[in-house]
């Protein structure tokens, strides 16, 4: 059987073992193998000043760049060989969201990390998640940036409200649901059944897996006064679920690419790994 690869971003050393965890309970039972990407960017904000001044500071950034993803790299292939996972590691020096965004095409899976707001580089530098997820055209696990999650895909929610985004997400986390202990269809505000407006119902998504041999189960929840990505958040506390499916809907203005509002707060808030598809 073809063997499936993950994409793992690294932004530096210190986020290999987080972030590595949950992909490798994926990869051990999807039959994966993971490849680490580090991408360096460049410090363009300083590029302003003279160029001999900023050709120095791209040079002290560069080396401890490299620096940086020769010690991430260890850690990486470390973490491979105490999981028995096979794997290979990219470096680019070069910006890591269009690094993510073009590579992305090559594998199966992504897997990046919820922006740390106290970590996070101000500015041009740095991973931006929600543009790998909108313009890869390939299904992303984000990983949040607090936490340990050693096991995912057990229990898993998947948001549904109809949209192709959903039809997406829900598609593209087949194989994990395939192997999940239990699935949870979560519909929000489903709107009333209209005369010649057809629609799929969480029901009828459920029904769906069921035929493919997936035990899953249908709610319908109604937000009040409560926001929709925190109710989600809440139905997926209180289920004990690991895992969290759902499309991200966004547009592009220019080249920066905006999540609408409910994936904008899934990926402020989450508390759970999230697979996400656009």
């Amino acid at each position: 059987m073809a063997q499936r690869d993950f994409l793992v971003v690294i932004e530096n050393a210190a986020c290999v073992a987080q972030r590595i965890a949950p992909a490798a309970a994926l990869a051990a039972r999807l039959g994966a193998q993971l490849t680490g990407l580090f991408a360096t960017g460049y410090p363009v904000g300083a590029a302003y000043g003279d160029a001999a001044g900023w050709m120095q500071l791209v040079d002290a950034y560069l080396a401890a760049q490299r620096a940086e993803a020769s010690t991430a790299e260890a850690a990486f292939r470390s973490e491979l060989a105490a999981r028995n996972l096979g794997g290979d590691w990219i470096y680019r020096e070069s910006e890591p969201t269009d690094n993510a965004v073009a590579l992305a095409a090559l594998y199966d899976l992504v897997v990046i990390g919820q922006l740390d707001p106290d970590t996070a580089p101000a500015g041009a530098l740095g991973l931006n998640p929600a543009e790998v997820v909108l313009g890869s055209g390939r299904p992303v696990l984000v990983v949040p940036y607090a936490g340990s999650f050693p096991e995912i895909g057990r229990r898993v929610v998947v948001a549904w409200n109809g949209s192709r985004e959903a039809v997406r997400a829900l598609h593209d986390a087949l194989p994990v649901l395939a192997d999940a202990e239990a699935v949870s269809v979560v519909e929000i505000d489903a709107p009333a059944p209209l005369p010649g407006y057809p629609r799929v119902a969480a029901a009828e998504v459920a029904a769906m897996l069921g035929r493919r041999g997936i035990k899953a189960v249908a709610e319908s929840e109604t937000a009040d006064d409560i926001p929709v990505d925190d109710l989600l958040l809440s139905r997926a506390a209180d289920l004990g679920a690991d895992l969290l499916v759902m499309g991200a809907y966004g547009h592009s203005r220019l080249r920066e690419y905006v999540l609408g509002g409910v994936s904008r707060g899934i990926f402020r808030h989450m508390t759970l790994p999230v697979l996400m598809a656009h």
